[in-house]
């Protein structure tokens, strides 16, 4: 038996296709698992998942090997970038996305990480709540 072209991930009724180069591309992932067996051979052609297209085609991108970061503004129009970001990181964790993990866990310590200037008295010290 001849092995499939593509294989379909199917969120809200979208249609996601993707190749086995694609598919591996995270190749510890929960779709890996569910695609195909431990020879490597395919055991189903598709699944259809709980979710959000705009997301998933994100992770579409992302897995076809293109670059998604940084994420520009309004990239899902009825999410901000942050929760863009933050749902894109819940999608890694729970599919086993360890690649796209990595690289939103950067994103999200540098959307996150706020600059501080500290202001000190002449002769008192930063700690001294007593000089305020």
């Amino acid at each position: 038996m001849s092995q499939p072209e593509t294989w379909s991930i199917i969120v809200d009724d979208v249609r996601f296709r993707l190749d086995r180069m694609q598919l591996y591309y995270e190749p510890s992932s929960y779709l890996i698992s569910q695609f195909f067996n431990t020879q490597g051979q395919s055991i189903r052609t598709e699944m259809t998942i709980n979710g959000e297209p705009a997301l998933w085609k994100l992770i579409q991108t992302h897995l076809r090997g293109y670059e998604i970061l940084p994420l520009k503004d309004g990239v899902v129009p009825y999410l901000s970038k942050e929760a863009t970001l933050a749902s894109l990181n819940t999608i890694a964790i729970s599919y086993g996305f360890a690649n796209l993990q990595r690289k939103l866990q950067l994103e999200l310590g540098a959307t996150r990480t706020k600059k501080y200037r500290l202001l000190v008295r002449p002769g008192s010290t930063p700690w001294d709540a007593s000089s305020s």
